[in-house]
């Protein structure tokens, strides 16, 4: 008996087999008009699809917009990182060009111009506000040789004033814009075809329209000409000579009518100094008195 029913049961397993594949054969193929249950399922599931389909998509569309604005954000702030790198890197390569420029200009300026003076470079480290016109202090020293009462020039080779006072590691220059100070300049007229004209730069007209360096005690009868080039002369015992100073810009009768004045405007621009260049003396100043002789130290023999 049990093994009758074991025999029913995968008779019925088999007829259930057949009847799957037979429905099987029948949905499967192609037909115009889908059956009856298969329109329910359809119509059911087209129903949910349309009920979910866009508010669902609404909410992933919101999503993606939100990841969209993050993006374009990200984006946005990279760029402007980049735009802020390329600017840095723009004015580091401008100014490593302005300064290539410059270095190449000042050697030059050394090999040429300045060939016979003995001279040391030196960079511009501060300059007081309060003083702009009168002071500003350089990079060197006396351990690199520096020494009161030398000549400053400019990187064009054009005499700003001289050494003021000395430290170990910087030093203060004392501008042409301050010889009202006392410390005048010994000057030269180099004017074509004619004698040197010797003078004295004794202070400075900071009227904007001017900007004038005044020299007097220049002889009355000289002729001196608009745009004649103004130089050290060497004669004060301190600088030396033949540095350029400016050219003139004019004259005019001075002390009662017994000298000129003349007006020389600078070569150089004292608002715009970066670096300079220092101009060692080829002579030393003999501060021993004439009739004093020198020590003896040697041993009589």
């Amino acid at each position: 008996m049990a093994n009758f029913f074991g025999n029913k049961r995968l008779i019925a397993l088999l007829v259930g087999l057949i009847l799957l594949i037979i429905v099987m054969g029948a949905t499967v193929k192609e037909r115009p008009f889908p059956t009856l249950p298969e329109r329910f399922t359809r119509d059911s599931v087209s129903f949910m699809q349309g009920v979910f389909y866009r508010p669902t998509n609404a909410v992933a569309g919101f999503i993606d917009n939100i990841k969209h604005i993050y993006r374009v954000y990200d984006e946005n702030k990279q760029l402007k990182a980049n735009l802020d790198q390329a600017a840095k890197v723009e004015a580091e390569r401008n100014q490593l060009a302005y300064q290539n420029t410059q270095l190449r200009a000042m050697l030059d300026i050394k090999q040429n111009k300045l060939k016979d003076y003995g001279v040391r470079a030196a960079e511009v480290i501060a300059r007081s506000p309060d003083r702009w016109n009168h002071l500003l202090t350089i990079s060197k020293g006396s351990n690199d040789g520096i020494k009161p009462n030398m000549a400053v020039t400019s990187p064009e080779g054009y005499l700003i004033g001289r050494v003021r006072s000395v430290s170990n590691f910087s030093s203060q220059v004392e501008l042409l814009m301050d010889v009202e100070n006392g410390n005048h300049i010994s000057a030269v007229i180099n004017g074509q075809g004619q004698a040197p004209i010797y003078g004295v730069i004794e202070s400075y007209d900071f009227d904007p329209q001017k900007n004038w360096l005044i020299m007097r005690k220049i002889p009355p009868l000289v002729n001196i000409k608009k745009g004649d080039y103004v130089s050290s002369s060497g004669m004060g015992g301190v600088m030396p000579a033949g540095l350029m100073i400016g050219q003139v810009a004019g004259v005019t009768k001075g002390d009662y009518g017994l000298t000129q004045t003349a007006y020389v405007t600078p070569l150089a621009n004292f608002y715009q100094l970066e670096t300079v260049f220092v101009v060692e003396r080829s002579f030393i100043v003999n501060d021993t008195p004439p009739n004093q002789a020198p020590a003896n130290t040697g041993t009589k023999k």
